[in-house]
């Protein structure tokens, strides 16, 4: 099972073509060269099927950087676990 940057890395590799390979926590959004609010709608629906959680749209966009992503997911997960 991968670890969840390796998950989040690679959806967002799928939704905005951009390797998985070039994806560092540290990555921000507004630097990728595909991305738009298309693409930030289609990884929030693709984080929502694939890691069966549900994300709050506002916190969702206020995320900046790849690891800050991989953290609003984890805290979704932890308390979805409770």
């Amino acid at each position: 099972m991968p670890d969840l940057f390796t998950t989040v890395a690679d959806l967002i590799e799928q939704v905005a073509d951009v390797p998985a390979e070039q994806l560092s926590p540290d990555v921000r959004f507004a630097t990728l060269t595909n991305w738009t609010s298309l693409e930030a709608l289609g990884l929030l629906a693709a984080l929502e099927d694939e890691l069966g959680v549900r994300l709050d749209l506002r916190a969702y966009l206020a995320v900046t950087a790849v690891g800050e992503l991989v953290d609003l997911v984890a805290g979704e997960l932890d308390g979805a676990a409770r």
